[in-house]
């Protein structure tokens, strides 16, 4: 289940325009409150108004027309802001800057071309053992290492098959777009996944190059399975990240994670999860995060909830807890820091 910063292309009511097409608008509105007991202001504790600490504040617009024969025309534009301020945010710019996509899709799968996020990113988005919050996750790694690569794909082609025998694959070409070379700025992703009865696998890689030099710059790879049992359903996954055109520190780095979510009621889930990163070759370079988390849903649409974590760095790492965290409450390196949140969502 995506529940991360693309679990929200997922959410809406659809209006129906005609008996053949339909358009929706839907969102996402996340707000709450962050305490970190050490930051990189001389390692002073912070406390703060936080967007997004749980999913992306976002809104957008889908549509769909039928057109005969099983086959539909698609489209997704979607683009993320701050609840505290207002501006636009938590995206690669511009009033659609998350997701801007029309394609077709039938009997043989979807295509879908434009702006959007690489099976490999949706790949380690649907293995994080908590459900990839904004805090305490998956994610707080790939942002410290990739960045948004991979996440806002521009110029992207994506083909996804249709489920068969509880297989999903998904491929993807970015075009970079530079005169003279079909590798600068290039992207490109494949994902594996299964999930029939209780079991899930999936698998992803994904490579870029860098727009001026045509070097690859970013390799990512990634492997998970999870298991449900009754209302529990817990995962492993790994993550890899790699910079093969640096012998810096931090530039191949593995992630473990474990962990899992426990529907207790309708209302209320709660989650938790173990995250260990090394950079290989310099193990002196390690991070060891724990966060846990619990939702209650006030209704369908409104969820409070609450999360903690720690993150203990050694070496180079920076791991901090909170994606979206003010720049200033950035983690010393190789420190140790404890952060709570709780937060308010709302989805349309």
């Amino acid at each position: 289940m995506k529940r991360f910063l693309c679990a929200g292309i997922l959410l809406g009511l659809s209006a129906t325009a005609t008996a053949q097409s339909s358009v929706t608008i839907y969102g996402i509105l996340d707000s709450g409150l962050l305490y970190q007991n050490k930051t990189a202001s001389d390692g002073h504790s912070g406390f703060s108004f936080v967007d997004g600490a749980w999913l992306p504040s976002i809104y957008g617009l889908r549509g769909r027309e039928d057109i005969g024969g099983g086959y539909a025309i698609n489209f997704n534009l979607q683009g993320g802001f701050s609840t505290g301020t207002g501006a636009l945010g938590d995206s690669n710019g511009g009033i659609f800057g998350r997701a801007a996509t029309v394609g077709v899709s039938g009997p043989f799968g979807e295509v879908k071309m434009g702006l959007q996020f690489s099976p490999f990113f949706l790949t380690v988005t649907d293995g994080d053992p908590r459900g990839m919050p904004q805090f305490g996750s998956q994610l707080v790694q790939y942002f410290q290492q990739f960045g948004i690569t991979g996440i806002f794909d521009s110029n992207a082609i994506v083909y996804t098959t249709p489920k068969l025998y509880g297989f999903t694959g998904a491929v993807e070409y970015a075009v970079g777009g530079v005169p003279g070379s079909t590798k600068n700025g290039r992207s490109m992703s494949a994902s594996l996944s299964f999930s029939q009865g209780p079991i899930l696998a999936n698998a992803a890689y994904y490579t870029h190059a860098d727009p001026e030099t045509g070097q690859t710059v970013a390799i990512g790879k990634t492997a998970g399975l999870g298991y449900a049992i009754g209302p529990v359903l817990a995962k492993i996954d790994w993550v890899n990240y790699l910079n093969p055109s640096s012998n810096a520190p931090l530039s191949n780095v593995s992630v473990f994670g474990v962990g899992a979510v426990y529907s207790v009621t309708p209302a209320v889930t709660l989650n938790g999860g173990f995250y260990y990163a090394v950079n290989k070759g310099m193990s002196e370079n390690k991070s060891r995060m724990f966060a846990f988390g619990a939702e209650y849903a006030l209704s369908k649409r409104s969820v409070v909830y609450s999360q903690v974590g720690v993150a203990h760095n050694q070496g180079a790492f920076q791991t901090n807890l909170a994606v979206l965290a003010p720049t200033s409450f950035a983690v010393p390196t190789g420190a140790t820091t404890t952060a709570v949140n709780i937060g308010i969502r709302h989805t349309f």
